[in-house]
């Protein structure tokens, strides 16, 4: 498996991210439309886990190979996503890191909703006083710093958002 993104606030850097574990968005294969969709989805995803050590969320690339006799190994990779939250782990597969981003941040969207997530006494942090990425600005600035876009689409992107 191959790491490519992943969301956990850690409480001794005060931070949700590091930079080798953010999403770039040129990897998503999105044009500026599809970035600004799915950066309200992150932000959507990230406001409630944001200060919250127990939601987690990654995503992983695993890649193997497979062989036919006589033919060349075809090498093939399958996308996993993986929500955690107080102890239960969903986990979504895709043929893509979006098919996968998109279920997970799906499932982790429903959940927000639900009772239980709302049953835990830390679900409604003041994040902007708990992490240093706890403002949508500060979070779409450092998205957009490792998104892979040109300076012109990232200003389009943000000027969308």
């Amino acid at each position: 498996m191959r790491k490519m993104f992943r969301m956990k606030y850690e409480k001794c850097s005060g931070q949700c991210y590091a930079p080798s574990d953010v999403m770039r968005i040129h990897t998503l294969g999105l044009d500026v439309e599809g970035a600004v969709v799915f950066l309200k989805r992150l932000l959507a995803m990230h406001a409630p886990a944001c200060g919250n050590d127990s939601l987690q969320f990654r995503l992983d690339a695993d890649e193997w190979e497979e062989s036919f006799s006589d033919w060349k190994p075809i090498p093939k990779v399958r996308f996993i996503a993986s929500f955690w939250h107080y102890g239960t782990l969903d986990l979504f597969s895709g043929a893509t890191p979006l098919e996968a981003l998109n279920k997970m941040i799906d499932a982790a969207l429903d959940y927000y909703q639900s009772a239980e997530f709302k049953e835990h006494p830390n679900y409604e942090l003041d994040r902007h006083n708990v992490c240093h990425h706890g403002t949508d600005d500060k979070l779409v600035s450092f998205a957009l710093a490792f998104s892979g876009l040109s300076p012109q689409d990232q200003e389009a992107v943000r000027s969308r958002l």
